[in-house]
């Protein structure tokens, strides 16, 4: 499935290249003063000359983006780097008039036609009499070297200003997916040592009253823990493992709950062939548990997950019960990393409403899975 979508993805990359280059290669066409609509333009040899230009430095503009800048300015390999473009230069340069010349680099007057012969009193000075002129390339009419250079000086700067613009902004956008990664591989550490000291402690209470709930605390703590290992490192998990994952650490907060709690868990629609980023739900559930269980108080928590048309639905509500706790541990911190967490993984794909007072306290969380 992910080599399909990588495929497509290269072939429309490549077809809009293509694209691209096509409506380039339009442009001296169109603007010639020699177009008339046909293509006999093509016959025309100052035509062919700007147009082979044309066609070499399109060429250039993706050896520059795709080998040059890569392979030697980013490594700061400079020399190497300005020989490749001098010499790319000289080539947008030269190989027009070598294409469209069949005497190149002749310096030679054109043959004089048989039957008018010049007399001897009108035989044109000799080349090396005096000063010499401009060598010319081809026939008498093709430019001269100072201007096919300066001809060639503006499509070679624009092609060449224009690879190392679109380099660095890839380059840019690289950095900041590296970046946006490592911040997300941050804050998912962040929270995982979080509710798996909570578990622990959990568990730890159950051993101490030796309960009969014990065993079956330590085998939802070791799916807990093994989701935590396998998963981690995950850019996207199944909806239906990590929901999974969900009833597992909901069990085991029930564990050590009375009859005090008031616990409600809904679940609606089809969780099937959607992805999730690992462990952006569970912060809610885990402060939900912290803040809204109290042996001592009549408590409510409920989490309701739906799903429908691949956007996800998740509300954790509970009555805020709890009010020990200390404010340096406060949820607070762990909700400032998920909405973090959220924001980098779901740009523009989430939404969240909290409802807060100092009775309750409501998540609301919208997520497009497709």
């Amino acid at each position: 499935m992910r080599g399909s979508f990588q495929f497509f993805r290269l072939l429309k990359r490549i077809l809009s290249h293509t694209g691209l280059v096509l409506l380039l290669l339009t442009i001296p066409i169109v603007s010639s003063p020699d177009f008339d609509g046909t293509l006999s333009v093509f016959r025309v040899s100052p035509f062919q000359r700007e147009f082979i230009r044309f066609v070499i430095v399109i060429f250039f503009f993706y050896l520059n983006l795709n080998i040059f800048l890569p392979k030697f300015y980013n490594k700061k390999r400079f020399p190497v780097y300005m020989i490749c473009i001098i010499i790319s230069f000289g080539l947008v340069v030269i190989i027009p008039n070598l294409l469209t010349s069949g005497n190149f680099f002749s310096q030679n007057p054109p043959p004089m036609k048989m039957g008018n012969p010049i007399p001897p009193g009108n035989i044109p000075p000799s080349p090396m009499d005096g000063k010499q002129p401009f060598p010319r390339f081809g026939h008498q009419n093709d430019t001269s070297y100072y201007q096919m250079i300066f001809s060639s000086l503006l499509p070679f700067l624009f092609s060449f200003l224009s690879s190392l613009f679109i380099f660095k902004n890839i380059e840019k956008k690289e950095l900041e997916r590296s970046k946006t990664k490592a911040e997300l591989l941050n804050l998912k550490y962040q929270l995982q040592p979080h509710f798996l000291f909570n578990i622990l402690n959990s568990v730890y209470s159950l051993a101490l009253l030796k309960s009969d709930d014990a065993p079956n605390g330590i085998l939802k703590l070791s799916n807990v823990m093994r989701y935590v290992v396998q998963e981690s490192s995950k850019d996207f998990v199944d909806l239906t493992k990590e929901i999974e994952y969900i009833k597992d650490y909901i069990a085991l907060q029930l564990i050590r709950t009375d009859s005090s709690l008031d616990f409600t868990y809904t679940e609606i629609g089809d969780l099937k062939n959607l992805k999730i980023v690992p462990f952006i739900l569970i912060n809610f559930i885990e402060n939900a548990f912290k803040y809204g269980f109290n042996a001592e108080e009549n408590s409510k928590i409920s989490v309701k997950i739906v799903v429908q048309e691949g956007v996800l639905n998740f509300v954790v509500f509970n009555k805020i019960v709890n009010t020990t706790i200390n404010e340096e541990n406060s949820f607070k911190i762990g909700l400032k990393n998920t909405f973090e967490h959220l924001k980098q993984a779901y740009p523009e794909k989430h939404s969240i409403k909290i409802n807060e007072t100092e009775e309750i306290y409501e998540v609301d969380l919208k997520i497009s899975l497709i």
